[in-house]
């Protein structure tokens, strides 16, 4: 179920789409499809987050009216749910879109951590 979390600002509209959470290529495949959309002309921008499983859209009211966007979104949420979509190589990412933000965080720490200790006791060797 697609809802808007706010639209208060004018010509942007933030809303909760619970496909693209965690799912990086849903996310990419979404934004991509508003994007390329002959008939969401008006939308200029568009910007999912994973973590929330949101999507701020920023549009030229001149072209779209905020109905036509919100209409737009979950038509084109509806076509990702019913494989209407293609998802090709390129929007898959087998490293992060499998994994939970958080995992993805912790493993990028850990090599930061082993580097650092590594690289101090290779300094102590050259030192001593």
């Amino acid at each position: 179920m697609i809802k808007i979390l706010h639209n208060k600002a004018p010509n942007r509209i933030r809303m909760i789409v619970p496909m693209i959470r965690y799912k990086q290529t849903f996310a990419e495949l979404l934004k991509q499809s508003l994007l390329r959309d002959g008939n969401a002309k008006g939308i200029y921008h568009a910007e999912p987050n994973v973590t929330t499983g949101t999507i701020l859209i920023k549009y030229h009211p001149a072209l779209n009216s905020e109905l036509e966007i919100i209409e737009l979104v979950k038509l084109t949420v509806q076509k990702l749910n019913d494989g209407k979509i293609e998802i090709t190589q390129k929007h898959k990412n087998p490293k992060v879109g499998r994994m939970n933000p958080g995992a993805f965080f912790t493993r990028e720490l850990l090599v930061s951590i082993a580097g650092n200790v590594i690289a101090g006791i290779v300094l102590a060797f050259i030192i001593a």
